[in-house]
């Protein structure tokens, strides 16, 4: 008969058995290893001639409650939440590709939500400039300081240097640290971190990095379901989200998202919509011959 001493698992999660074999296990021998892609929290392993028991503990998802995390996923990344259900990070190249990717997505759009609202926001409240009062999704067609072409062309050279250097540094971390124009160095760190310059207010020498990356991914999140939320308001209603906030705010009952949606709920009842209006003979004839 097997002799087992258990542990209590160190770790927030739902423990799993799982038996191995260790006939020439030492009785006092703590470990703290990985089986069948999960971690097993530190016991003392008492000598057996059959089978010993472990208690192997599996990292829950905390997107979804009650489920494991892929092994993949072990929360060592900023704003790991388990989230992977199609298995795309399984590679840790491809894990790290994706990770960069998203980092730069999330700049991107905070950029991206910042310079549709703030611009709108300031317009509105008396603020002039040129260009002032153009809706986001007009820009392209403004005449700026120059041509729209020539902006677009300069903005993709100076934009392929910086993703090219970029995509270097990910590739080969470091080797891009170097100003090759006027000889400035970025210190050694994270990829996606640069630090130096681009850490103004010194979050990496404060030891708040770890807070400063988590805080960062998920307003970044945030900030690409908004611009999504932007897309699909810009084809549903007329008006900047701004011109839309401004409307609900002046008659917040009768200026909704469900009112915007009239032709799938009854929102004045008065006056259905005419799609529910056009199925109402249907369903005063459903079952009669």
């Amino acid at each position: 008969m097997a002799t087992a001493v258990r542990s209590t698992p160190v770790m927030a999660a739902r423990p799993v058995m799982q038996t191995v074999s260790a006939s020439k296990a030492s009785p006092l021998a703590a470990s703290k290893a990985t089986v069948f892609g999960a971690r097993v929290a530190p016991v003392a392993l008492a000598r057996a001639s059959g089978r010993t028991a472990l208690s192997v503990v599996a990292r829950d998802a905390a997107w979804a409650p009650g489920s494991e995390a892929p092994a993949h996923l072990d929360g060592s990344l900023a704003g790991d939440f388990g989230f992977d259900p199609l298995g795309l990070g399984k590679d840790p190249e491809t894990l790290a590709w994706y990770r960069q990717a998203e980092i730069v997505h999330c700049r991107f759009a905070m950029l991206g939500v910042a310079g549709i609202l703030l611009p709108d926001l300031l317009a509105k409240t008396g603020f002039s400039w040129a260009g002032a009062g153009v809706p986001w999704y007009e820009a392209g067609e403004f005449s700026y300081f120059a041509p729209t072409g020539a902006i677009f062309v300069s903005q993709l050279l100076l934009m392929g240097w910086a993703e090219a250097r970029r995509w270097l540094d990910i590739k080969n971390p470091g080797s891009v640290n170097k100003d090759p124009i006027f000889g400035s160095s970025l210190p050694d760190g994270v990829v996606g971190y640069p630090g130096g310059i681009f850490d103004p207010m010194g979050y990496a020498s404060k030891g708040g990095m770890e807070k400063q990356q988590l805080k960062e991914i998920k307003n970044g999140r945030l900030a690409m379901m908004a611009m999504l939320g932007f897309y699909a308001q810009h084809q549903v209603c007329e008006g900047t989200p701004v011109d839309q906030w401004f409307a609900h705010l002046a008659d917040p009952w009768n200026t909704t998202v469900l009112s915007n949606m009239s032709d799938v709920f009854v929102w004045d009842w008065a006056a259905p919509s005419s799609t529910l209006s056009a199925l109402a003979p249907l369903a005063a004839t459903a079952g009669k011959p």
